[in-house]
């Protein structure tokens, strides 16, 4: 017996499902806007570089130096190297006190150890945070951790143990999160 199902070409439907397509991404550092984007940055990156320097600003004072009456701004905060004296830590060796006189420009309030980094250096070598002072010298270090509001003022003791007594102290003052490298330095000759 023969069918009668004879299927002509014709008739034959074929089913053409959709081919995956292959899809390559190009690598992100192969696109034009990648490029414009480095080019900004190294850019603002060198514009920044070429102002940032040192600004020596504090006078040259001695070991009881009074305020420079001028502050100078680190960002948003503005600071005065203002004077020092002698005194000695709880074993008896020689420290000196530095006052700072600290200004908070910013919105937020902050404290002077958050903003502030303010190190001292004998023959270019760093002299240690003092914390633990004779009761003789009358050193408060209360307000380093004192948050102040936008416009607010406050008078900053450090005291830093001294390698000898005879040779001049440097203080150095910079902004802690700042991506230029001004400074504000200070000299006091020990007397």
């Amino acid at each position: 017996m023969e069918s009668n199902h004879n299927i002509n070409n014709d008739q034959m439907q074929t089913s053409t499902a959709p081919q995956p397509v292959a899809v390559t991404k190009t690598p992100i550092f192969k696109k034009w806007w990648f490029w414009v984007i480095i080019g900004v940055v190294i850019i603002g990156i060198g514009a920044g570089a070429g102002t940032a320097g040192s600004d020596n600003s504090g006078d040259h004072g001695s070991g009881s130096a009074t305020p420079s009456g001028n502050p100078s701004t680190l960002g948003d905060y503005d600071v005065v190297i203002s004077s020092c004296r002698l005194a000695e830590d709880y074993a008896g060796a020689p420290i000196i006190i530095v006052t700072y006189e600290f200004t908070n420009n910013n919105d937020e309030p902050t404290a002077f150890w958050l903003a502030i980094s303010a190190d001292a250096y004998q023959n270019g070598i760093g002299l240690n945070t003092c914390y633990v002072v004779d009761d003789s010298a009358n050193y408060s270090s209360d307000n380093q951790m004192k948050e102040i509001k936008k416009g607010a003022t406050i008078s900053v003791e450090v005291a830093y143990t001294l390698n000898d007594t005879a040779t001049p102290v440097e203080i150095e003052v910079s902004e802690i999160f700042s991506l230029n490298d001004k400074k504000i330095t200070k000299t006091f000759t020990i007397d």
